[in-house]
């Protein structure tokens, strides 16, 4: 353990300067939670989205699964995880900026319908 200031230093730099960022992420989740209700086959209980995490299902019936929604989305840059067949999980963080967050939401839609102007978002 001769390296534990190394160690430490990274820690303390994160609790100095991204605590603070914690809220923003937070709010950007909740408006991706809010904005994914919006497309048709998606559900997100936006009463659980209380941090960066949240998790996305994909209504039953619909034309997508979560593994080809995964696919498609890695195409446009969106990193995700399958939670299961019919739910993916999404965490952001600070470098993630609410432009970011329409570009996810615009991607969401051309991947499910090919579509991004039908909720708005391009």
């Amino acid at each position: 353990m001769r390296q534990v200031g190394i160690l430490c230093a990274g820690a303390l730099v994160a609790l100095h300067e991204n605590v603070a960022k914690l809220e923003g992420d937070h709010k950007k989740a909740k408006t991706l939670a809010e904005g994914l209700n919006q497309i048709k086959g998606l559900r997100v209980d936006t009463e659980t989205v209380e941090t960066n995490i949240l998790y996305v299902h994909i209504l039953e019936g619909s034309t997508i699964t979560a593994e080809k929604l995964y696919k498609k989305l890695e195409e446009y840059g969106i990193l995700t995880m399958n939670e299961s067949s019919s739910s993916i999980r999404i965490v952001l963080h600070h470098q993630i900026s609410a432009s970011d967050v329409q570009y996810t939401l615009s991607c969401f839609q051309k991947a499910l319908t090919g579509a991004p102007e039908e909720n708005g978002y391009q």
